[in-house]
């Protein structure tokens, strides 16, 4: 019991972040179906953690997640909206915490249970653990990749940044933008039984996948659903949910930069024609920036104001989910993956941003 206080005050201390943020407990249909316990020691720790790492605790994916699934109200977030299925919302939530486990020379140092799968919802302090590790050697320099890393350090610090539509260290911004295609044409690919929760991940035909998972056994279930069985049977919602994560951070100022939409840019899905995107101008680094102004601009704040903007992340995947729920095939989905992620002819070289630099640096 009195352990709990000083928990909290060591987390209150750190920083972290990255995406359009997500609230950090999840819904009761998502905790059963995740199979995570709903204990108020859990859940204590897990708001306790909320207060050391910056990419929770504001429920702007989930917002953003239930106006795409048809909430109009002035409540699209927390436990008066649930327009958007169990999966779905899971997918979103997985860009930002993949499920991984540890061997015990990984876990060392820490109190992460290696028989047990790392979640935040999980393993909210071994996870908050790893979360700092891994900005601090991302500060001084080190480069996370399948070679030396698990998902938590990837997705967040390293070679898979492209989930939230940053740049990863030494990516051009053509590299980031294949990858990103990349990652939508494998989970579309899931979505229209291309590949099933079956298929291993060394016969995917995508790079970032095929590094850290070629010869593992790893199937995609083992990816999406690993120490969650519930969740195998959802595995086409998830994908979308993945999608739908990366499409939303890809509007996110302290992700990207944007031209202004021009008038003239139009994209098209299924025989409809919709008013496209401003072209992207450059990817941000993550690892380059100050991480507490990243952070505040990914709150519900900064995309209530996006929002007021025609066209917007929701008209983008309305559009998305009207393909996903009439089973569109992929090579009639990606010609509107390429006009939302289009690159304009001189797009610049990632960097930390403007007004996202640390000072000094």
């Amino acid at each position: 019991m009195r352990r709990l206080p000083l928990l909290a005050t060591c987390l209150l201390a750190a920083s972290g972040a990255s995406a359009f943020q997500l609230a950090p407990v999840a819904s009761p249909q998502e905790r059963d179906i995740a199979e995570i316990s709903g204990s108020w020691l859990n859940t204590l720790t897990i708001q306790a953690a909320t207060w050391g790492v910056y990419s929770f605790g504001d429920p702007a994916h989930e917002e953003l997640t239930n106006r795409i699934f048809g909430c109009g109200g002035s409540i699209c977030s927390g436990a008066g909206a649930n327009n958007v299925p169990v999966g779905v919302m899971a997918g979103v939530r997985w860009n930002d915490d993949p499920p991984f486990r540890l061997n015990a020379s990984e876990a060392g140092g820490t109190r992460c249970k290696t028989q047990f799968t790392v979640r935040f919802q999980t393993q909210p302090y071994c996870w908050y653990q790893l979360f700092t590790d891994a900005e601090k050697k991302a500060a001084a320099g080190k480069r996370f990749d399948g070679r030396n890393s698990n998902l938590l350090y990837r997705t967040h610090f390293g070679d898979l940044q492209f989930l939230h539509a940053m740049a990863s260290d030494g990516d051009s911004p053509q590299k980031t933008r294949e990858s990103m295609i990349g990652w939508t044409k494998f989970n579309w690919l899931i979505i229209e039984g291309t590949y099933t929760r079956d298929t291993e991940l060394d016969e995917v035909d995508f790079a970032p996948l095929n590094q850290v998972f070629s010869k593992s056994g790893w199937i995609v279930q083992d990816l999406y659903a690993l120490g969650a069985p519930k969740l195998r049977r959802e595995i086409k919602d998830i994908a979308f949910g993945s999608i739908l994560h990366m499409l939303q951070d890809s509007f996110a100022e302290g992700h990207l930069d944007r031209q202004s939409p021009k008038s003239t840019t139009k994209c098209s899905l299924n025989g409809n024609t919709y008013a496209g995107p401003g072209f992207i101008m450059e990817f941000h680094s993550y690892p380059a920036q100050n991480h507490s102004l990243h952070a505040a601009a990914d709150k519900s704040a900064a995309m209530t104001a996006h929002l007021q903007e025609e066209p917007n992340v929701v008209d983008f995947g309305k559009a998305l989910r009207t393909a996903y729920e009439s089973s569109t095939a992929w090579e009639n989905v990606q010609p509107f993956f390429e006009c939302v992620f289009a690159l304009h002819p001189n797009v610049r070289q990632p960097s930390a941003g403007g007004g996202f630099q640390v000072v000094g640096r």
